[in-house]
């Protein structure tokens, strides 16, 4: 495969769209438990757009039937109360039968929320002074840490200690980092992506990482500046020698002589096997430079992983202990070859060729492994002994069967686990008849790979796809759900009425199983 040029506009846009593509687990997942079980719900959350502007929503409440379907709360006097863009930074959060989320109100602002799923559950849990938006919610060590804005126009970490009822306040950076534009927790730290000064005094990104206090706040490096320089958390000794003999694929530690990474992609920030990884540029001049790098908890220890032959890394997944990528493998300046990898930290796997493109893929954690969709097809990844097997999903060639997979839009993912049971939408044709986007589901292999249901049925017309879409892609991990939610996909679709509506609908995957809930009028602007 001969390597392409890029203009530096064309680059520009293709990161554009490189940040709604990579791994995760779905949208929409949950984790079904006996009734009674102490810290789970039987109601759910899930925004609705309440405008025809995309990024402005209401908080919506569900039980699973249609009467007990409706709006959480009126936070803000008719108003939207819910702001959340397509970077994912604004998510719903759970944890022991509550639900955590930010939102807007005429007399607090726009602040951190805790629900039981109820409106009387419902309560303001931190208010900070102005109107702070806070984003970035994540668990760490037993507390809930944030981002959020201050009325010195810097936007600083937050760690809520939700069993003393504290609040605590820490500076990253002082008056050298006052945005925050990413963090993810590894163990009991977090990690933060700032901004910092460089020796030459220009601002640009750095990283930091803390343990929940301002004293133990400290900056691990600024991008782009020699090791052994601008760093708080000082590099190991030179590894000169240890280079020269490492085997292939070793990992790279940094030391005097190197530079610290640049362009740090905030969205593939991702914990494993007790450190941060991270995909940044050996050379911010070239975009097939990205590579894969880590960094230890406390911070220490920045190393790239891989050889350098091993560049322009994307989808980075974890599943179990394994770390999944696909990455571009140069045989010289000009030309590459394109794999799906796996490594446990240590060795690293490469597969053959994959059976189609995988610049346009998506990949999937599961219960069930490694899950990769193309556009055209569905994938389950097995790594056996070193080598790995892709096994598409398609039923073949049947009277029902389908042509195309949609895997991802901007507001949110179409590719979601219940109960071992995948759900993924994809073009489908019935008889010959092509009917549109509508609902698959796969037991992981093709036999077991069918039409799960069509909401909208019609066969004539404009409007023949149901277009179905998880409506609990905003959630940032896997809510305890018991009751009449337990077990089912929650998503959204057209009916089959002679002028098709979108509804919101509840399934164990059969026709029979899935219930109408609610109107959505505002739900028109959503992507393909």
């Amino acid at each position: 495969m001969k390597r392409p040029v890029f203009f530096q506009a064309a680059l520009a846009g293709a990161m554009f769209t490189l940040a709604a593509c990579g791994g995760g687990s779905g949208g929409g997942s949950t984790t079904s438990v006996p009734e009674g079980t102490p810290g789970s719900v039987e109601r759910l959350l899930f925004p609705l757009n309440s405008t025809s502007i995309p990024s402005q929503f209401d908080m919506y409440a569900t039980d699973g039937s249609a009467e007990g379907t409706g709006l959480l709360k009126d936070f803000n006097e008719g108003q939207p109360a819910i702001q959340q863009f397509n970077d994912g930074r604004n998510p719903i959060l759970f944890d022991d039968g509550k639900f955590y989320f930010s939102a807007q109100s005429p007399n607090e602002g726009r602040e951190l929320r805790v629900s039981d799923g109820t409106e009387v559950g419902t309560s303001v849990l931190v208010d900070i002074e102005g109107s702070s938006g806070p984003l970035d919610l994540q668990w760490m060590d037993g507390k809930l840490a944030f981002s959020a804005g201050t009325t010195g126009f810097a936007r600083e970490l937050f760690v809520y200690d939700l069993d003393a009822e504290t609040l605590t306040e820490i500076d990253v950076g002082g008056v050298a980092s006052k945005n925050i534009q990413g963090m993810q927790t590894v163990g009991n730290s977090i990690f933060i992506l700032g901004r910092g000064v460089t020796s030459d005094s220009r601002n640009v990104p750095a990283l930091y990482v803390s343990d929940g206090s301002q004293e133990g706040t400290q900056l691990v490096f600024v991008e782009g500046e020699p090791v052994g320089g601008v760093a708080v958390k000082q590099p190991t000794e030179s590894l000169a020698v240890q280079r020269a003999e490492a085997p292939e694929n070793a990992p790279h530690v940094l030391s005097n002589g190197d530079f610290y990474p640049t362009n740090i992609q905030w969205y593939n920030l991702t914990s494993f096997a007790g450190r941060l990884f991270f995909l940044a540029s050996s050379d911010p001049n070239n975009q097939n430079s990205v590579v894969l790098y880590s960094v230890a908890e406390d911070g220490s220890d920045v190393r790239r992983e891989l050889g350098e032959d091993v560049t322009f890394v994307r989808n980075v997944t974890v599943v179990g202990d394994t770390l999944y990528f696909y990455a571009d493998r140069s045989i010289n300046a000009a030309n590459f070859t394109r794999h799906v990898y796996a490594y446990d930290g240590t060795t690293l796997h490469e597969s053959g060729d994959f059976p189609e493109g995988l610049f346009a893929s998506n990949f999937y954690a599961t219960s069930l492994g490694l899950f990769v969709v193309t556009t055209n097809n569905v994938y389950r990844t097995a790594l056996e002994d070193g080598e790995f097997t892709f096994t598409p999903m398609h039923p073949g060639d049947t009277m029902t069967t389908y042509t195309g997979v949609k895997s991802r839009t901007q507001f949110g993912e179409l590719f979601t686990e219940v109960e071992g049971t995948i759900y993924f939408v994809a073009d489908t044709v019935i008889d010959g008849t092509a009917v549109g986007e509508e609902l698959w589901k796969t037991d992981g292999s093709a036999e077991g790979t069918s039409l799960a249901l069509e909401t909208n049925d019609l066969t004539k017309g404009d409007n023949l796809s149901s277009a179905p879409r998880p409506l609990l892609a905003r959630y940032a991990n896997a809510p305890l759900v018991s009751g009449e939610v337990a077990g089912k996909l929650f998503f959204s679709a057209y009916d089959n009425s002679a002028t098709p509506t979108l509804h919101a609908y509840m399934t164990d995957g059969t026709a029979e199983g899935t219930v109408k809930l609610l109107e959505l009028p505002n739900q028109s602007r959503r992507g393909l």
